[in-house]
């Protein structure tokens, strides 16, 4: 995207600042002394903290993008007749997420790297992220409270969702709000995705931890899992095909924010429990019957792949993890087959990117089989290292060859793992646990009724 210069913007500034408002939205405040300010502060050259007005500075920027949802032409009305002509491109609600986007992420989707930090966010940027954040979250809640049309309300949450590919822990608040609220699906979507963005960004000075440090970090965490969990594993009634369309096309967002997690399990420094996210995006895989409608092959696979990525927890029953594992790529070979034999008969597109999707569980399985070599020897690994490899092969000729690649030998290893280790409690005819400390995280689930329609 081009940015406007910043004589245009200010121009702009100043005519939404004349503006009609809405009577609960106040109006745009004029940001010429913030602008330059804040992007100084974006860019690490001055620290937040520096002067008690940065703050009132970053309030006054986000105020102006956010306010702005409430003001003609962005809130869906034409400019007044008697106001000055936008510049090209002005006039859209792409130039507002731009704007937003000057201001967090640079291109590739994060913070533009510091100085001397070997291309990582400094620390003043660190701290300019959440601070930003904490003014995004602000003026975003003051739409959501007020405003009455969708229009405004969806576009407040996806700025939000844009704000959160900065390390902005400060926006969870914000989007479980939106999670757990009663605004619609359109709204929960963007919510998804801002969750989605917070949780697969690591820590500057460790990759494997997220952008929630300590205690507080942990128990944040699990509310966040907790909104997930809750939308996922709702049972839906749908009216017709385009209905139920639609419930997955949302749904499958907050499965991918699932599959961020980076711990397979959330506890206390006690050892007690929070959040299995683990054994939530296992549900999704081995598709739980208590969910509808049923998880599709695209949720599933997003599932799968976040397994892989999650740190192995010590109660995790590898036996029944690789297990899964194993059933999920085979469904996976079979479904890329059938539907790219469709495709080409029809001549019709993919119902999904089959060679990014097998790219990216590949490296899923990559990054599980290091951390499973990691393990002591006792944990028994050698199996789900065995299918760890097997799915890397399996998939490696799905991401070259696409979804109608041959790949009978791969998938017939995979069938022949599957014979040779069945999980363990099964020999003495007891259920397969994912975990060993939960009785009820028993794989596989009884068959799914038919589920019904209203």
């Amino acid at each position: 995207m081009t940015f406007p210069s910043r004589s245009a913007a200010v121009a702009l500034g100043l005519l939404l600042a004349g503006a009609l408002s809405a009577a609960d939205i106040p109006k745009p405040p004029n940001t010429n002394q913030a602008r330059p300010l804040v992007f100084k502060m974006r860019n690490g050259s001055i620290r937040v903290k520096d002067d008690p007005k940065n703050r009132e500075h970053l309030r006054t920027l986000a105020q102006w993008i956010v306010f702005s949802l409430d003001q003609p032409p962005y809130n869906g009305d034409p400019l007044p007749s008697n106001a000055p002509k936008l510049p090209s491109g002005f006039d859209t609600i792409s130039y507002l997420m731009g704007e937003l986007e000057n201001f967090t992420v640079r291109e590739g989707g994060t913070l533009p790297a510091g100085a001397g930090t070997e291309g990582k966010p400094s620390q003043e940027q660190i701290e300019y992220s959440d601070e930003f954040g904490k003014a995004l979250a602000e003026a975003v809640k003051v739409v959501l409270d007020n405003a009455t049309r969708p229009i405004e309300r969806i576009n407040a949450v996806r700025m939000l969702s844009i704000g959160a590919r900065i390390p902005a822990p400060s926006l969870a608040d914000s989007l479980v709000a939106v999670v757990n609220g009663k605004g619609p699906d359109a709204e929960k979507l963007y919510a998804f995705q801002g969750l989605k963005n917070l949780l697969e960004q690591s820590d500057v000075t460790d990759p494997t931890r997220s952008i929630f440090p300590g205690t507080l970090g942990t128990a944040k965490l699990g509310e966040i899992g907790a909104a997930l969990n809750g939308y996922v594993f709702q049972k839906r009634t749908w009216k017709d095909d385009k209905e139920k369309a639609v419930i997955e096309f949302v749904r499958r967002e907050a499965v991918a924010a699932l599959a961020r997690f980076k711990d397979g399990v959330l506890r206390k420094p006690n050892r007690e429990l929070i959040f299995r996210p683990a054994w939530a995006v296992a549900r999704v895989m081995e598709g739980d019957p208590s969910a509808a409608p049923p998880f599709t092959t695209q949720e599933r696979t997003e599932a799968a792949t976040g397994l892989g990525q999650m740190r192995i927890d010590p109660d995790m029953n590898l036996d029944v993890a690789a297990y899964s594992q194993a059933k999920m790529l085979i469904i996976f070979a079979r479904d890329a087959n059938v539907d790219g034999g469709r495709a080409a008969a029809t001549g019709t597109l993919p119902v999904m990117h089959w060679r990014v999707a097998a790219a990216r569980w590949s490296y899923s399985l990559a990054v599980w089989l290091v951390n499973l070599k990691a393990l002591p020897a006792a944990r028994g690994a050698a199996p789900a290292i065995q299918i760890a490899d097997l799915g890397i092969a399996l998939l490696t000729t799905i991401e070259k060859g696409g979804a109608g690649a041959a790949n009978g030998p791969e998938v017939q290893a995979i069938n022949q793992w599957g014979t040779n280790n069945p999980p363990k409690a099964w020999a003495s005819k007891q259920d397969a646990l994912l975990f060993k400390d939960d009785p009820q995280s028993i794989l596989p689930f009884p068959a799914a009724p038919t589920p019904s329609r209203r």
